[in-house]
């Protein structure tokens, strides 16, 4: 390659990321609308925020993405485009994942209880920079975990909270998700996958005893009966991250390093994960979304959290045609509930 196809190449996965902004008719730029990236320091370490929405004036939506570790803002931020008519939404790269990953952030900060402060903190921010009291937040998994720990340890920072298919007790989820794959490759008299089933074998108190590895091999089978995305979205995800102006191939490229910083909290914490026990009672609204087909997180262990669970308003809303990701695989039906059910309680 000449030096001239390397200078593009190298512009092309260094490419400056933007925002694009919202515009009139005429196209120009629409008055008191915010498109922007910023980068924040949190708790001493730089994480970065997508922030857009038609009105500045508009309530804050803090969304917290799944993982823990992953580079998937740019779909949440394609499948909520509508939510920005209406709020202000905040699109963060947790500490290690996405844009915020740096090879500095020491192993030793990752912990539930440091994103939880992250969190309060950049809570605190976007309070004083929008001159809101209270926001809306919305977690996916790895988020809706966060974000119950966050809601029970500062309820009055936040108007609602949306749990979408969240964590809510790792032993029980993982055996319920093993004994799915487990069915339906019996069933499907699938003998390469019943090989595999064996040779994992039985997660015991949630972890499989080949580790990271396993729990991949258990994944991909969920997968591959529709437990996971009910959907084929594969293509059109790509097509997603591919056109992304805000994330660029550098991004992408630290995938890799991620899972490597992030795991080892991940299977720190996932045995201790039972918030029937430890979150019994909330003192914020709490809308939970399922998918119907969700055997990643097996909908039946969430549903029973959401029936214990003490709230001063609750609601479980099903998504009958979704797996894991009922916010991308039914976005329209999830982005007009929660337009319906939030933006009453602004008044409140």
């Amino acid at each position: 390659m000449n030096k001239i196809g390397l200078l593009f190449l190298f512009l092309t996965v260094t490419a400056c990321s933007t925002s694009r902004p919202f515009k009139t008719s005429d196209g120009k730029k629409l008055p008191n609308s915010i498109a922007e990236i910023r980068r924040l320091k949190i708790n001493g370490i730089k994480q970065f925020l997508t922030i857009r929405g038609v009105d500045r004036a508009k309530p804050v939506l803090l969304w917290l993405h799944g993982g823990p570790g992953n580079v998937a803002m740019p779909l949440y931020m394609h499948y909520s485009a509508s939510l920005e008519e209406q709020f202000v939404v905040v699109y963060w790269d947790q500490r290690g994942s996405g844009k915020s990953y740096s090879s500095r952030i020491s192993p030793a900060s990752m912990t539930l209880n440091q994103f939880v402060s992250d969190t309060h903190e950049l809570t605190k921010w976007l309070k004083t920079r929008f001159n809101q009291d209270k926001l809306f937040m919305v977690g996916h998994s790895w988020g809706g975990l966060l974000g119950f720990h966050v809601i029970d340890k500062y309820p009055a920072d936040y108007r609602a909270f949306v749990a979408v298919s969240p964590i809510t007790n790792g032993p029980r989820s993982e055996q319920v998700s093993y004994e799915f794959t487990l069915a339906q490759a019996q069933q499907r008299q699938d003998t390469v996958a019943l090989t595999v089933l064996k040779q994992i074998g039985q997660p015991v108190n949630g972890i499989y005893k080949g580790g990271f590895e396993a729990t991949l091999q258990e994944r991909n089978l969920v997968q591959k009966y529709g437990g996971d995305y009910h959907r084929d979205l594969g293509g059109t995800f790509y097509r997603i991250l591919r056109r992304s102006t805000e994330y660029n191939l550098l991004d992408y490229l630290k995938t890799k390093k991620i899972a490597r910083l992030n795991s080892p909290m991940d299977h720190a914490i996932w045995p201790t994960i039972d918030l029937r026990g430890q979150i019994p009672v909330v003192n914020v609204p709490v809308y939970f979304c399922l998918g119907r087909y969700d055997n990643h997180l097996p909908s039946s262990v969430i549903a029973d959290y959401y029936a214990s669970l003490q709230a001063p308003l609750k609601e479980l809303i099903w998504f009958d045609d979704s797996g894991h990701y009922s916010c991308f695989e039914e976005s329209e039906k999830f982005n007009s509930i929660l337009k319906k059910k939030l933006l009453p309680l602004i008044s409140q």
